[in-house]
């Protein structure tokens, strides 16, 4: 099959991590895999990570926007279109009224509600498939929008690398030397600083923990630094923004820390917390959407809404070296198990092939 995957994302996040893994996955399952873009970062990203891209003159969701998708899909021949945004579903939707393909959602919204809307209910009539992350986000978002459990839907979870991602303790003794975190703790937080991943709720956490507070490190960037950098400082508290990595960079990030924390309170699977186990460390994190699934009894939780719980929580673990080298060890059995690339193609390849149309390019 050819199949394109459509992402309005505006700006390169782990939907875009999601995408690639997705990519590889059905490649590596012999289908022929374009990306779809809006936005010249988002499009770098893809190229950057191999993939054939085309950035598309998509800033809106109409007719003329359609069209545009409608060319995009015919030049590739796509049998079938995955979409990861709202937005985009609507406008695969209204693409499949003038070119036959499957419509596929890839459910990735980090909010506590799905997008419910009038057209949104009408688009998902041309929804052949929804795959949700955990089973978590798909009985929760079946509760609130039933109408999404017409269609075909199952359960595919992430995939992580873990030939990349895994245990690798000369690869962070190297990166902690390189950034001068000297051997003290230091704690690993993956994500754009931007609100939903809520590092001003850590940052309050890790106020409570007071002189012992480790070091806080932030591998990511966004519209929300300033604050959280003025914060830190108004608190006495040692953070460090790191921006962005590469992959094999990120991968010592990971190693070099004592611990990796996530306090999302929203999270639809927690790709961080994947890779994070696939490199045999310790996850310290709050229990919603489907990190607690996710994570399965080899991280720590705390409640989402109390910090002091989670600073309770955070400093047993960082005064337990053992417990989190016997938990480093579960996470990267599990991470294994279940979370390896070759599952999530081979459950990917086996859904598209139940859904999608026989092919009648025009």
């Amino acid at each position: 099959m050819n199949v394109a995957l459509l992402t309005s994302a505006r700006s390169w996040r782990g939907s875009g991590v999601s995408f690639v893994n997705t990519a590889r996955g059905l490649a590596a399952g012999g289908h022929t895999v374009e990306l779809l873009a809006t936005a010249p970062g988002v499009t770098a990203g893809f190229a950057a990570a191999g993939l054939r891209v085309r950035e598309l003159a998509i800033h809106d969701t109409g007719l003329a926007e359609a069209r545009v998708l409608i060319g995009a899909l015919r030049r590739f021949q796509a049998d079938v279109l995955i979409a990861d945004k709202p937005r985009d579903v609507r406008l695969g939707a209204l693409a499949s009224l003038a070119r036959r393909f499957a419509l596929v959602y890839k459910y990735l919204l980090n909010r506590a509600a799905p997008v419910r809307d009038p057209i949104m209910r009408l688009a998902y009539w041309r929804v052949g498939l929804t795959v949700f992350l955990t089973q978590t986000s798909e009985r929760e978002v079946l509760g609130r929008a039933p109408f999404m459990g017409r269609p075909r839907h199952r359960v595919i979870y992430e995939g992580v690398d873990a030939g990349l991602f895994q245990p690798d303790e000369d690869a962070g003794r190297a990166f902690r030397e390189r950034q001068g975190w000297g051997s003290g703790a230091v704690l690993l937080a993956v994500g754009a600083v931007e609100w939903e991943k809520r590092y001003d709720w850590l940052l309050a956490a890790l106020g409570r923990l007071r002189a012992r507070a480790p070091v806080l490190v932030i591998r990511g960037s966004g519209s929300l630094e300033g604050a959280i950098r003025a914060q830190a400082e108004g608190m006495g508290l040692d953070l460090r923004i790191l921006g962005f990595l590469s992959p094999h960079e990120l991968r010592a990030a990971y190693n070099a820390a004592t611990c990796v924390v996530h306090v999302g309170a929203v999270e639809t699977f927690g790709l961080t917390v994947a890779e994070a186990m696939a490199c045999g460390r310790p996850v310290a994190a709050v229990a919603s959407g489907g990190v607690p699934e996710v994570l399965g009894d080899t991280g720590v939780l705390a409640s989402g809404d109390d910090p002091a719980e989670f600073a309770t929580v955070l400093a047993a673990l960082l005064a337990d070296p053992e417990r989190r080298a016997t938990l480093g060890a579960a996470a990267r059995r599990r991470a294994v198990a279940s979370f390896s690339l070759e599952r999530m193609g081979r459950e990917y390849c086996e859904a598209l092939e139940a859904v999608h149309p026989r092919p009648r390019h025009a």
